[in-house]
């Protein structure tokens, strides 16, 4: 996807599929950065040692956002943010709940809204997720939230994938929700090219 979305923006992008030990991969990631042609690196997730990679990446290079120093916002991150503020009506006196508040989305979106978050663990007895206008699920759990677990009307907002971490009978209660695939996915690819734009 992000792939094709580089040849229709006109952005040269190149894939490096390495099977190379950890210090070749450190070795091409100096290089990368040290490259005044190359405008940003991306790990794609899940990849082995990915955050010991991702530290090795230039702040100014991060275009995903994955560094804590990183001066782009997380292209996931942006996404949600995105969805939410451009659907008429959800932000309207909101309450809002991530559910996956251990992670690192989680975590940045919970700092980013001024939320509530809980963690999977914590949600089969929590009343939070009942009383929530809007539910961001960024667990990797799939068919983790049913329909005895929310409100009618609520949001559902679905950062799963490959697979939909709300169940077919928590969205049909849904005013609205970000499919998987094709919901939070392509927009955080969409996110992910503003931030190289506005890096340049």
């Amino acid at each position: 996807m992000k792939k094709r979305m580089a040849q229709r923006i006109g952005v040269e992008f190149e894939i490096l599929n390495f099977k190379f030990e950890i210090n070749e991969l450190k070795s091409k990631i100096q290089s990368l950065n040290d490259d005044p042609r190359v405008g940003g690196i991306v790990i794609q997730l899940s990849f082995p040692n990915s955050d010991e990679l991702i530290k090795l990446i230039d702040p100014k290079k991060d275009v995903d956002g994955l560094r804590e120093d990183s001066p782009f916002k997380p292209a996931v991150v942006r996404a949600v943010l995105e969805i939410l503020n451009n659907e008429s009506g959800i932000m309207n006196n909101a309450r809002i709940l991530v559910v996956g508040s251990k992670g690192f989305v989680g975590r940045r979106l919970i700092k980013e809204l001024g939320c509530e978050g809980i963690d999977k663990e914590d949600f089969p007895s929590s009343l939070k997720l009942r009383r929530a206008s809007v539910i961001i699920s960024c667990t990797g759990q799939a068919n983790l939230i049913d329909g005895s677990m929310v409100k009618n009307g609520f949001t559902a907002i679905d950062v799963g994938y490959p697979k939909p971490e709300f169940t077919p009978d928590a969205l049909a209660k849904a005013g609205f929700y970000t499919p998987v695939p094709g919901g939070v996915g392509p927009v955080t690819v969409a996110c992910l090219f503003a931030n190289l734009a506005e890096g340049v």
